[in-house]
This record gives C-alpha cells, structure tokens and sequence, in this order.
C-alpha cells in the first residue's frame, strides 16, 4: 500500500527560510590610516609594507574607485588588524555598524 505525504516543511527549515529573508544590517565604510591596521614605513611616496594576504573579495564597493570590489585582510602577521583594501587605490577601510561598532571585530583574531 502506497501513502502519499505531504512536503510540509518542518520547524528547522522553517527557522533557515527565515534567516534568508533577514537582510544584513547597512555598513558605514570609514577609511583609517594605514599605519593603525599594518606595519610599515612612510617613505616619500607614501605609506610601505609588505603584500597582505587577501581572505577574498567582499561585495562591498571602494567609495573612491568605481566599480572596484574591496579585499578583507585578516590579521596575520604583520597586520595590526583586520580591515578592508582597495587593491587600486590602496585606502584601508574598517566597516562599521549603525551603532559604530567594527564589523570586522569577530575576525580580529590572530591567524598564528
């Protein structure tokens, strides 16, 4: 005998189509000195380091270059902490809540 069921979704899928359907709180790009997020030396052309690891390309856009993704850099190393760049115009920018707190701050922990 053949019973035919039903496709209700149980309470767990329930609870994940709801967080689909949260949108993720707006950030306020603010950008900082280089000098607070990576170590360096200013020179006459500007600030140097070395090359900083990216963990990936964010969807988030560089307010002063058109079109250009920002990259997250994760504290590793030499990165003071973990903050995002603009591989063409190399502005370092932290993301910032509605309530001024970082949103990079879970990712502040050391990589080593």
């Amino acid at each position: 005998m053949m019973t035919a069921s039903t496709n209700s979704p149980s309470p767990q899928q329930d609870l994940f189509s709801e967080r689909r359907n949260v949108r993720a709180p707006d950030f306020m790009l603010v950008q900082i000195d280089p000098r607070e997020v990576i170590e360096g030396v200013m020179i006459e052309e500007g600030y140097q380091s070395e090359d900083a690891p990216s963990a990936g390309t964010m969807r988030e856009h560089c307010p002063h270059c058109i079109g250009v993704q920002l990259q997250l850099i994760l504290r590793y190393k030499f990165v003071k902490r973990s903050h995002l760049f603009c591989s063409s115009c190399t502005r370092c920018y932290d993301a910032l809540y509605p309530d001024g707190t970082s949103a990079l701050a879970l990712s502040a922990m050391s990589l080593i």
